[in-house]
């Protein structure tokens, strides 16, 4: 997993018993899925969080400080907000999703963060500032 409980209350400044272990984990599930397509690791996750390495190309690298900075805030963040609302994902239902094309009501120059609460958006704009979220498709 991406976080550890001691380092949410660091990141937050929130108690550490928010962070359980199913917060955590679905936090760090929704953030694979945001980031894109990287291989799955053999801990089931994008990327290896013992050693910050994941699949870039067909070569290990290792996770730059600011994407793995990134990455953290970013789950910290969905932890948070699943506590404040009862370990209840974002809710994405005015939105219609087919395949890469959405339509949602904030539709516009912030339709990137339309599909995520308000809270997290800040989290989400470092996220991509960091440049780990990958949406290449490989051409066979």
């Amino acid at each position: 997993m991406y976080i550890t409980s001691t380092e949410y209350g660091a990141i937050t400044g929130r108690p550490v018993t928010e962070a359980t272990t199913y917060r955590i984990l679905v936090s760090c599930k929704l953030l694979d899925s945001r980031i894109g397509n990287y291989l799955v690791q053999s801990d089931g996750y994008k990327i290896n969080s013992s050693t910050w390495q994941y699949w870039w190309k067909g070569v290990l690298t290792d996770v730059p400080l600011s994407q793995k900075d990134a990455v953290q805030l970013w789950v910290s963040q969905m932890v948070a907000f699943l506590t404040d609302n009862n370990n209840l994902p974002p809710n994405k239902s005015n939105n219609i999703r087919l395949g890469r094309f959405s339509v949602g009501k904030n539709m516009g120059a912030s339709a990137a963060l339309s599909q995520l609460p308000e809270q997290l958006s800040f989290a989400d704009s470092i996220l991509i500032s960091s440049g780990i979220i990958n949406r290449a498709v490989k051409m066979a």
